[in-house]
């Protein structure tokens, strides 16, 4: 399974690093957009909805319990997306305490895991769609578009391992905090700042420990979206 040619998120970003191809900078900016506008949406409804079924109404109070991209547009964040590896949208407003069906505990770990869940299942979606249009590519303008469905699915899968990825300042620091007694919990958070300033210096270091690990991550978990779409052929 190559998926046309697997190739991690941030290695599509890569005419800073001297291969300025008009091809290269097109398929950064498509990432970018496909990231924006269908993937962080996607992701934030998905956290939304969930705190709506447990009984958090907050998002959908403040109109951000929507598929719609202008919702959840942080400007800031879209900006460092189209220039750089990295970007974030709006965070989806989530009150734990109005979440009467579990615990505040509980909710967050179930709000936490709806976002990247709702990416694996999204990806699944593309990977079908992605094998359908490779068994009957017949001409070069389906080419560009299965090389399109690929790289969302990609970019899927990458975004839902990153987001479970149990890190401060990542959203799957929740997963872990979910484990953890209080004390344990306040202790990382005291050092919150010193973490996120190592992840993201190990996050753009080329080859490093973090960025090997994501990327193993993403390549199992397309694998078993391959699997398990194993009947089209």
């Amino acid at each position: 399974m190559d998926l046309v040619r697997y190739r991690p998120i941030f290695q599509l970003f890569d005419w800073f690093a001297g291969n300025t191809t008009a091809a290269n900078v097109l398929i950064s900016f498509f990432a970018a957009g496909v990231m924006i506008f269908m993937i962080f949406p996607v992701r934030e409804y998905a956290c939304g909805m969930m705190a709506k079924c447990l009984g958090d109404d907050t998002a959908e109070r403040q109109g951000r319990l929507t598929l719609n991209p202008f919702a959840h547009i942080d400007p800031l964040g879209s900006l460092m997306l189209l220039l750089f590896p990295l970007g974030w949208s709006k965070p989806m407003p989530i009150n734990p305490g109005r979440c009467n069906k579990v615990s505040g505990k509980t909710a967050m770990l179930l709000i936490t895991l709806a976002g990247p869940a709702a990416l694996i299942i999204v990806a699944y979606i593309f990977m079908i769609i992605f094998k359908l249009l490779l068994i009957n590519m017949a001409n070069e303008a389906m080419a560009y578009s299965v090389i399109a469905v690929s790289l969302i699915v990609q970019i899927c899968a990458f975004i839902a391992v990153l987001n479970l990825l149990p890190i401060p300042p990542l959203a799957g620091s929740r997963i872990l905090f979910f484990f953890l007694k209080p004390r344990q919990m306040y202790k990382i958070m005291e050092h919150q700042r010193i973490i996120t300033m190592v992840f993201f210096v190990l996050l753009f270091i080329p080859n490093s420990p973090l960025m090997w690990l994501i990327q193993q991550l993403a390549f199992y978990l397309l694998s078993a979206l391959n699997f398990l779409s194993g009947f089209i052929r």
